[in-house]
């Protein structure tokens, strides 16, 4: 309570680091323990395929034999679960007892095999676990999506209709979502009995459809390694089915076994569930954490030290009444402790309105119960006894390691080495702010490229209209035609898959050719996308009006036409999916996908029969009235449909929504230690401005200026964030490369962004000691000078 200011900046630099740090853990904790919640984690795996040759290509997906081939040829393995994902996206609807229909679109849901509620611990809020996925047509619940069709009604035995196929599926259990993070993410659940009933069973034995996400739980005592040794064997009986010898199937492709746990973080295959995580970030985050917390910590030992020489005449009175050099150690640590402790209590506090603002920035969940656990509270008491350590431990030992007789005769500390340790420490602490600016201006960058890139096509007053179900998609030539008559739409195109999303694979080889074809994306579309889009052609023509009777057109990109090794493309006959057609057109490569991925080989296939989309150009200005045209030629067409569309240039932007929050957060961080820093500087300058008013009255009297003087108070403090600065930068350089390899698309790191963090770092530290310096400078002399 005496010394207020330094008691109040130190707490204040203790209670930012602290928040931050928590926070980042919190993240980082729910991170790290994706799907570590089952009760057989260690035993499931998912079965991943690894096609080898010019592209090695790993798929999560694989074929809906597999996993039950498996089971039944590999001893180790003892129960298989597999997902299917529905196609398209499915539309249920249940009419209460008042009459009033409840019509969702549901984007989250599988058909599943009855196995998956041993596997993955399905519980159970009402049905029978045991038969809830064996019927056909059986559908199980979350207890979110039970509430939104049933409200307060028992859902148990009810029925909804799914409008998509016309189908009524009987409500047989609704289960508790996951209390824990994990891949696994969906509203319902449909018995794969279901699925098995209602296709054609050449696909369902298929060995090269990448349809099913197939699960296996390894029996006990049984090791990944002696199940993977059974593979190959396993392998060769699998696909000598197709046709293929040992030598063909062993190096054309592989079979994993991917830990359940290493899915979230290690994972991002082709026709993955969803979007996973990014170990990286995870590691930024540790490091943004780490930093920010030494950080505060070192602004600990700095105001402590300073603060120690306050203390000298009363460690030499406490030495001469006995005090032993050990007693004097454990008060100042203990004294440290105290005030670590009360900047963690603070912490509490503040964390609990600050995590909500960190969840909306983040996308996270973290509660604050989280915090209050028997785990973490025992983590928090090992954290604050840490800091106390890391903190606390060397102004102790400097205190109580002074020399009573020196201090009791009014002499002066011999402070060379505590003033080397203090300028390391600032050198440490502005090296970290500047390594934080530099990593956030790179991120910044790299975001405002993938903003800004001209992805080959126009994105801006396009939107995307889903078309569901049979009734839609047999009028949809009919509705295209009154959609035209509105003077707010230019054109309309119908498409199978939006840019942005992922575009399936197919096979494409050219006609008379031995050798195996080339494996590529495809997007089923009619004639009019390539205007929607903008999109320019290279050689030949766009596709015509297509007839019942005409053979499939195609059009490549220039990455499919380097891919096929075709010189004259034009023309020329390939075959895809059994069908032969000819290339009428070669259009300059676009960004189709995310600009995380290199251009790959496309193939436009005029097929509007498989298309799943309206896309329409609205004339500039003219959204709203093309959006409310668009929603009533549908409900005239299709009533009773749901209406859902999305702006193209707002969908394409979400494509970088994990970059926008990690910049978002790192950003926040480094604010955050830059501040701490400052809270540090700025009482050092206060106490080395203090320490030197004797001699800042005697330049005064003696005619220095107050520029002169304010320069000399602020010089040794801006030479070593000078100093900071060379050796956070290269650093930052090395870090940031590695970071920017990530992505097929990336910017240069340029000569100014060194500078802007440089820079930034050198005006803040000045504007901090700035004001301390000046009423140094401007004060008094004969005030300082009277006590001599």
């Amino acid at each position: 309570m005496r010394y207020r200011l330094n008691t109040a900046l130190t707490l204040i630099g203790l209670v930012l680091g602290f928040t931050c740090s928590l926070l980042i853990m919190l993240h980082v904790k729910d991170e790290l323990s994706y799907d570590k919640g089952f009760s057989k984690a260690d035993r499931i795996y998912r079965i991943n395929s690894e096609n080898i040759g010019e592209e090695n290509r790993v798929w999560a997906a694989t074929s809906p034999i597999l996993g039950v081939e498996m089971e039944e040829h590999i001893s180790g393995i003892g129960r298989v679960a597999r997902f299917h994902r529905p196609y398209p996206d499915r539309i249920f609807s249940y009419v209460a007892p008042n009459g009033l229909p409840r019509q969702f679109e549901e984007k989250s849901g599988y058909y599943a095999d009855s196995t998956i509620v041993e596997v993955f611990d399905l519980s159970f809020i009402k049905g029978n676990p045991q038969t809830a996925l064996t019927q056909p047509d059986a559908i199980v619940l979350t207890e979110e999506m039970a509430l939104r069709y049933f409200g307060d009604e028992d859902p148990l035995g009810k029925t909804l209709q799914d409008d998509t196929d016309k189908r009524l599926l009987t409500v047989t259990g609704i289960i508790e979502n996951f209390p824990f993070a994990t891949h696994l993410q969906f509203d319902y659940l449909i018995s794969m009995s279901t699925f098995n009933k209602y296709t054609n069973r050449n696909l369902l034995e298929s060995r090269s459809w990448a349809g099913f996400y197939n699960y296996v739980l390894l029996n006990e005592q049984v090791s990944r390694s002696e199940v993977e040794s059974a593979i190959p064997e396993f392998m060769v009986k699998f696909y000598e089915a197709k046709g293929e010898n040992r030598s063909e199937i062993l190096a054309g492709r592989k079979i994993h076994l991917q830990p359940v746990t290493a899915i979230h973080l290690h994972s991002d295959l082709e026709k993955e569930m969803g979007a996973n995580g990014n170990l990286l970030y995870v590691y930024i985050l540790t490091i943004a954490a780490l930093f920010t917390l030494l950080i505060a910590s070192v602004n600990f030992i700095n105001m402590a030290t300073a603060q120690a020489f306050n203390r000298l005449k009363e460690v030499g009175v406490r030495k001469v009444a006995g005090a032993r050099t050990g007693q004097l150690f454990r008060q100042f640590l203990g004294e440290a402790f105290l005030l670590i402790l009360l900047a963690a209590l603070l912490t509490l506090i503040v964390l609990k309105p600050a995590i909500p603002y960190y969840n909306e920035l983040t996308g996270k969940r973290i509660l604050f119960s989280e915090l209050l656990t028997p785990a973490n509270i025992l983590f928090m008491a090992a954290f604050t006894g840490l800091i106390t350590i890391i903190a606390g431990v060397y102004p102790a030992w400097f205190i109580s390691g002074f020399d009573p007789v020196v201090f009791l005769k009014g002499g002066k500390a011999k402070g060379s080495m505590v003033i080397s340790v203090r300028k390391g420490l600032l050198i440490f602490q502005f090296s970290a702010s500047v390594f934080l600016i530099f990593g956030t201006v790179v991120i910044h960058q790299q975001i405002r490229y993938f903003r800004n890139k001209a992805l080959g096509f126009d994105q801006d007053q396009v939107i995307a209209v889903k078309l569901y179900g049979r009734q839609m998609m047999e009028q949809a030539n009919t509705m295209r035609h009154e959609l035209l008559a509105s003077p707010a739409i230019t054109e309309v195109a119908r498409t199978s898959t939006l840019p942005g999303d992922r575009f399936g694979m197919g096979m494409i080889n050219v006609a008379g050719r031995t050798e195996e074809g080339s494996q590529m994306r495809f997007m089923w579309t009619d004639e009019h996308i390539l205007p929607v889009l903008g999109i320019g052609l290279k050689a030949g023509r766009n596709f015509t009006q297509k007839n019942e009777n005409t053979p499939p057109s195609f059009i490549l990109n220039e990455a499919a036409v380097r891919t096929l090794k075709l010189d004259a493309p034009i023309g020329q006959r390939v075959v895809s999916a059994g069908d032969t057609g000819v290339i009428v057109g070669v259009v300059n490569d676009f960004h189709f996908a995310s600009l995380h991925s290199a251009m790959e080989p496309l193939v436009i296939v005029q097929w509007p029969e498989e298309a799943n989309y309206f896309l329409i150009k609205a004339k500039g200005g003219n959204l709203d009235d093309a959006i409310g045209f668009t929603q009533s030629v549908i409900s005239e067409f299709a009533p009773g449909s749901l209406f859902s569309y999305v702006f193209l240039d707002e969908k394409l932007t979400r494509l970088y929504d994990a970059e926008r929050r990690m910049s978002r957060v790192l950003t926040l961080f480094t604010g955050f230690a830059i501040l701490i820093s400052c809270l540090g500087l700025f009482g050092l300058s206060a106490y080395m401005a203090r320490l030197r008013i004797k001699e800042i009255g005697i330049r005064k009297v003696l005619g220095a200026s107050v520029t002169g003087i304010t320069t000399m108070l602020s010089g040794n403090f801006v030479k070593l964030v000078f100093i900071a600065s060379l050796i956070a930068l290269p650093i930052g350089w090395w870090v940031m490369n590695k970071w920017l390899e990530n992505f097929a698309y990336r910017i240069e790191i340029a000569w100014w962004m060194f500078a802007v963090a440089g820079l930034t770092a050198v005006l803040i530290a000045l504007l901090t000691i700035s004001w301390q310096a000046i009423r140094a400078a401007t004060a008094n002399p004969v005030k300082s000078l009277r006590t001599e």
